[in-house]
């Protein structure tokens, strides 16, 4: 019998950074400056320092993790190894479907910079054919390969980090220091968490260079590098374009455009038109990424049983689980067509959040077995920060995303039926792995 085709390893440490890279400059940099303002006002810049340090332990947890396996999957094989059954797939699942609420929020977002230029793509049919078009595309390049991807992705944050360092280096000398000051109180608990999750989104989008780690070369100590240098070279992207757009404009909560506005403030329309082409490349590198890590989620739960083996199939040529692929892009770019961008944005936070939750449970409980895979990347105290990163994240998710859980425990009650469904399917067989 021919062995079955696998998955290569080709990813290099600048290939996975850049992953990380492009997943997190993205939609929290183009949209948070006006939403966590409309929140916070004045406290914007304590509400990024804030979520900012909320991550730190989180990105010590993560790198923790990573440092231990090798496979695909990233959070999903980190709860398999320490968690039940149930709690294990609850992350696997929701972390599959925050990817696609994010492949919509993102789309939409798309939309609203390309409308812009093109005011007609903004509804209605030219709407959904620009999603189409865009999600035909960017599935195509990452069927092909994972070579290919990573090309396309290294490309990609080249030009966010090179359109981030000018709208920074344009604006900073037009920043004036008095629409920095706080001239309100402090947000009460509820839109201060709220402020929180948006910036948060953004971050969130780390994991993705964990989930291919399947694809890397040495993934337990690329992986933990490129999660921690990533996320300090985004922090200060975040900062500078906040700075920007709050000392820049009057009322930087009435523009769904903040940064396209600076650019029409200080540079009439073609700064307008320049900042907004900057924007597209900055989002479609997102959802780029999204598109090559969310399939690699249900490639990890078919091959521990959990979803159907079908779902798990690589292409004999292309290397790439192309099944799942197809699946993941039409369903992504489908919730694109049918959902507004603050509802996504908030459903799929809360969700990755349920899941980061689970996986610092699941650092926990490996800091207590003597069984457990070994670290590469060895967090001093693993066990009680891991318990305190759980504890600060589920208080963050009760105070900011409450309304979301009855829709996350929807969403999880339709992956336990497909679960329920592979189970009593009859199994192939074993696999082979790489």
């Amino acid at each position: 019998m021919s062995e079955a085709p696998h998955l290569v390893r080709a990813l290099r440490r600048r290939d996975l950074t850049g992953i990380v890279l492009n997943a997190m400059i993205g939609a929290g940099m183009l949209a948070a400056p006006a939403k966590v303002y409309a929140l916070a006002g004045g406290w914007s810049f304590v509400v990024l320092a804030a979520a900012a340090l909320a991550l730190m332990p989180l990105i010590l947890c993560f790198a923790d993790l990573s440092s231990r396996f090798s496979g695909t999957g990233g959070p999903y094989l980190y709860a398999r190894a320490a968690l039940p059954a149930l709690p294990a797939f609850a992350v696997g699942w929701l972390m599959w479907f925050s990817q696609a609420m994010s492949v919509a929020t993102l789309s939409a977002l798309f939309v609203t910079y390309l409308a812009g230029f093109v005011p007609a793509l903004e509804s209605g049919a030219p709407r959904y054919l620009t999603i189409g078009l865009l999600g035909a595309i960017l599935t195509g390049i990452v069927l092909v390969g994972i070579r290919q991807s990573a090309r396309a992705s290294n490309v990609l944050i080249v030009l966010k980090v090179g359109f981030v360092l000018a709208f920074a280096a344009a604006g900073i000398g037009f920043v004036q220091a008095d629409r920095l000051a706080i001239d309100s109180s402090l947000p009460t608990a509820v839109p201060f968490a709220q402020a929180m999750l948006i910036y948060l989104f953004a971050y969130s989008g780390f994991e993705r260079g964990s989930v291919v780690a399947g694809e890397a070369r040495d993934p337990q100590r690329d992986v933990p590098a490129a999660l921690i240098g990533g996320v300090a070279a985004v922090t200060f992207a975040y900062a500078a374009v906040l700075l920007v757009c709050v000392g820049v404009l009057d009322s930087p909560a009435a523009n769904d455009r903040p940064l396209a506005e600076v650019g029409r403030q200080l540079f009439g329309d073609a700064g307008a038109i320049a900042v907004s082409a900057g924007a597209l490349a900055v989002i479609v590198g997102t959802i780029l990424v999204i598109t090559i890590s969310m399939p690699r989620m249900l490639l990890a739960l078919s091959e521990q049983d959990q979803l159907p083996r079908w779902l798990g199939h690589v292409h004999p040529r292309w290397r790439t689980p192309h099944v799942a692929i197809v699946i993941s892009s039409l369903l992504g770019f489908g919730f694109a067509m049918a959902s507004d961008l603050l509802t996504a944005l908030t459903i799929a936070t809360a969700a990755r959040l349920t899941g980061y939750i689970l996986c610092c449970v699941s650092l926990w409980r490996m800091s207590r077995r003597p069984d457990a895979p070994e670290p590469r990347f060895s967090l001093p105290f693993r066990g009680p920060i891991a318990l305190f990163t759980a504890a600060l994240f589920t208080g963050v998710l009760l105070l900011g995303a409450t309304k979301e859980l009855p829709a996350l425990l929807v969403v999880l009650a339709a992956g336990l039926v497909l679960w329920a469904f592979s189970r009593r399917a009859p199994s192939p067989g074993p696999r082979n792995s790489p």
